[in-house]
């Protein structure tokens, strides 16, 4: 099962959205094991509910884009990597837009 983060208003649209990062299972274990400076950080994406939805306020995403250059700092794992440039990238987007991010679960 995978997270998926975009960005959207309603969850309507976060529904239609064409563009998302994947936050896998294999990821999240990985990141839970991982040894990362200021790990409370780290509950806006590993405390998620796999079944549910969270919306994140623009306070949470700016958290996010904090957390995403910490686990950039501390972890050299490629995928790892990959996913926390690609959701800074559309936080970055969404706080542009003056939007919100949604992450879904299956």
């Amino acid at each position: 099962m995978a997270i998926d983060f975009c960005i959207a208003n309603t969850s309507k649209e976060a529904a239609r959205s064409e563009k998302y990062v994947s936050l896998t299972d294999d990821m999240q274990d990985s990141l839970k094991k991982k040894k990362i400076p200021h790990k409370a950080f780290m509950e806006l994406i590993l405390d998620l509910d796999p079944y549910g939805d969270k919306v994140y306020s623009p306070n949470e995403i700016r958290e996010l884009i904090e957390m995403c250059s910490l686990i950039k700092s501390s972890i050299k794992e490629k995928k790892i990597i990959l996913f926390s440039n690609e959701l800074q990238e559309i936080c970055n987007s969404a706080l542009q837009q003056n939007k919100l991010i949604f992450a879904i679960g299956d």
